[in-house]
């Protein structure tokens, strides 16, 4: 004969495996990409609710994706992109429509702090929009690295087109191999400014894909470096 305890606790156990079942798929249901790389403490907000990322997990509209200081991730979404997110980055995932036929889909991004890598996927290129404190930058077929300050954003297009708007509102495009950067105005980045984002990029891709930094090997952890700047601003690699 099986004791009243032992029913209720199967009962409680019953419960707790169909609300984790209606949960999960609710999740799944809403996702719009998965983590493909997840290096230390990743964590993602969805409104009061924060988790900490692993491998494959999947992410959704609205969240906020956060690396803590020696953390990275990479993200790929469904239709292809890829969203890579060095050390201190802060990113919303604002508004994601997936669409078979690639004009109707739509991604809109608000990055407000960090260094990242952005790899567009089969949407047309009008459907991407990424906001920084200091302006918008959209995209034609690109491959683009960039590193977002309280009062600046330094882009480096790395294949493609990247077209920057600052508070003037005047759009300007840059091609392959070029740099620039949006303050109230977008225009080509200075040397300091190209050497910075040079420098967070690389500690980027040591986190992301074990690669070697300032003769650091794999068993180390580099300082992360902080290179004067032409004009003052609050860096996302310092405490």
């Amino acid at each position: 004969m099986i004791s009243p305890i032992c029913c209720a606790a199967r009962r409680c156990s019953l419960v707790a495996l169909l609300l984790a079942s209606a949960v999960l798929p609710s999740f799944a249901a809403n996702e719009i990409g998965k983590t493909i790389i997840v290096v230390r403490t990743v964590t993602g907000t969805l409104a009061t609710e924060v988790r900490q990322l692993v491998i494959n997990d999947g992410v959704a509209q609205n969240e906020l994706i956060a690396t803590a200081a020696d953390a990275a991730s990479e993200i790929e979404f469904v239709d292809g992109t890829k969203l890579t997110l060095g050390p201190r980055a802060r990113v919303v995932l604002d508004k994601f429509v997936y669409d078979p036929d690639p004009s109707k889909g739509a991604f809109f991004l608000s990055v407000s702090e960090g260094v990242f890598r952005f790899v567009t996927g089969t949407m047309a290129h009008q459907s991407y929009s990424i906001k920084t404190p200091n302006g918008t930058v959209g995209v034609r077929g690109t491959v683009f690295n960039m590193l977002v300050f309280s009062d600046s954003s330094i882009v480096q297009v790395v294949d493609g087109e990247v077209f920057g708007t600052a508070a003037d509102g005047a759009p300007r495009t840059f091609r392959r191999g070029e740099y620039f950067t949006m303050r109230q105005a977008t225009g080509p980045s200075g040397h300091d400014d190209k050497t910075t984002i040079d420098a967070q990029v690389a500690l980027m891709d040591y986190y992301v894909n074990g690669q070697q930094f300032a003769g650091f090997g794999l068993g180390s952890t580099p300082q992360t470096p902080i290179f004067p700047r032409s004009n003052t601003s609050v860096s996302p690699t310092r405490p």
